[in-house]
C-alpha cells in the first residue's frame, strides 16, 4: 500500500508530539513531587515555617517545571504549525523532534527535582537562611536546564530549517533525523539529572553551612558546566548530522549508519553525565563542610568528570567513524 504524503504528515505530527509531550512531562512531574515531599518532611520539623517553606517549594516548582513547558511548546508547534518541510521529511523531521526535545527535557526535569528538595529540607533544618537557599536552588535549576535548552534548538531546527533535510532522500532523511533527534534528546538525559545531582550537593551544603556559599557556588557551576559536556557531545553530532554529512549516507545502508551513529551519542552519553553528576554532587556538598579544602575537592572534582567523560568520547568516535569511515 502506498502512502501519501499527507498521511505521511499526519502521521509525524502525531508521533512527534506525543514523543515531545510523553518524555518531556515524565521528568518535571517527578521532580515536582520530589519538592513536594521535602516540604511535607520539612514543615513536620519545623511548623512555625510553613509559609516560607510553602514559598520555597513553589518557587523550586515553577522553575523545575520549564522542561515540560519547552516540551509543550514544541509539541504545539508539531502539531498545529505550518512547516517548510513535506511528506516523509516532514515526518522525519517532526519525530526527531519530537524526540530531542522529550528525552532532552525529561533529564533537566528531574534534575531540578534534587534542589528544590534539598532547598525545602535546609529550610527545615536553617529557617534563617532562606534567601540564600532560595538563590543557589534557582541558579542550580537555571544551569542545569541548559540541555533541555540544546535539545529545544535541534528540535526546532529539524523543524524550520529545510536545509538540514531537504539535501536527503529516502530512508536517509528518516535515519538523520530520528539519529540527531536521539543524539540530542538522550545526550541531554544525563548531564540534565548530573546537573541537578550537583546542585542539590550544593543547596544541601549551604542549609548546614550557609557561610561557605561563595566557594560551594563556584564549585557547584564549574561541576555542572563540565558535566555538561557529553550533550555538547550530541549537540554536536547533531550538527554534524544535520549540516555535514553530503552524499555520504545512501539508502538503506546510510539509514543504518545515521541511526547508529546517533544511537551510540544518545546512549554513550547518559552515563558520563549522571556520574559525572555524583562527583559534583559530593564536591559541592563537601565544599560547604570544609571551605578551605575547597581547592583540593575542586581538583579531584575536575579530574574524577574527565577520567568519567571517557565514555562519552568512545561513543563520539564510533559515531564518527560510522558516519565517515564505515564503508
Amino acid at each position: 500500500m502506498e502512502i501519501s504524503a499527507e498521511t505521511w504528515e499526519l502521521i509525524g505530527r502525531y508521533v512527534g508530539a506525543g514523543l515531545a509531550l510523553g518524555f518531556g512531562g515524565i521528568g518535571a512531574a517527578i521532580g515536582m513531587g520530589m519538592a513536594a515531599g521535602k516540604a511535607n518532611e520539612g514543615i513536620m520539623r519545623q511548623p512555625a515555617c510553613q509559609g516560607a517553606m510553602l514559598r520555597t517549594m513553589l518557587i523550586g516548582q515553577a522553575v523545575g517545571g520549564s522542561p515540560s513547558i519547552f516540551a509543550l511548546v514544541i509539541g504545539i508547534v508539531i502539531l498545529f504549525v505550518k512547516m517548510p518541510l513535506s511528506g516523509l521529511t516532514l515526518a522525519a523531521g517532526a519525530v526527531g523532534a519530537g524526540l530531542s526535545i522529550g528525552l532532552g527535557c525529561l533529564g533537566s526535569g528531574l534534575g531540578c527535582g534534587w534542589p528544590a528538595g534539598a532547598a525545602c529540607d535546609g529550610l527545615a533544618r536553617n529557617p534563617g537562611q532562606s534567601g540564600k537557599l532560595t538563590q543557589i536552588m534557582i541558579i542550580g535549576q537555571a544551569v542545569g536546564q541548559t540541555p533541555s535548552i540544546f535539545a529545544t534548538v535541534i528540535a526546532l531546527v529539524l523543524l524550520y530549517v529545510p536545509a538540514a533535510l531537504n539535501v536527503h532522500t529516502g530512508w536517509v532523511v528518516a535515519g538523520v533525523a530520528v539519529g540527531a533527534g536521539f543524539a540530542m534528546g538522550a545526550g541531554a538525559l544525563g548531564p540534565g539529572m548530573g546537573s541537578g545531582l550537583a546542585a542539590g550537593g550544593a543547596v544541601r551544603g549551604i542549609g548546614c553551612w550557609p557561610k561557605s556559599y561563595g566557594v560551594t557556588l563556584r564549585t557547584m557551576l564549574i561541576g555542572q558546566a563540565v558535566g555538561q559536556t557529553p550533550a555538547i557531545f550530541g549537540m554536536l553530532l547533531a550538527f554534524i548530522m544535520l549540516f555535514a554529512l553530503g552524499g555520504r549516507a545512501v539508502g538503506l545502508v546510510g539509514f543504518a549508519k545515521t541511526l547508529g551513529a546517533g544511537l551510540a551519542v544518545g546512549f554513550g552519553s547518559v552515563g558520563p553525565g549522571i556520574g559525572c553528576g555524583h562527583a559534583a554532587d559530593s564536591g559541592a556538598e563537601w565544599t560547604a563542610r570544609q571551605p578551605l579544602h575547597g581547592a583540593a575537592l575542586l581538583r579531584t572534582l575536575l579530574i574524577g568528570q574527565a577520567v568519567a567523560q571517557s565514555t562519552a568520547i568512545y561513543s563520539l568516535v564510533i559515531a564518527l567513524v560510522l558516519l565517515y569511515g564505515a564503508g
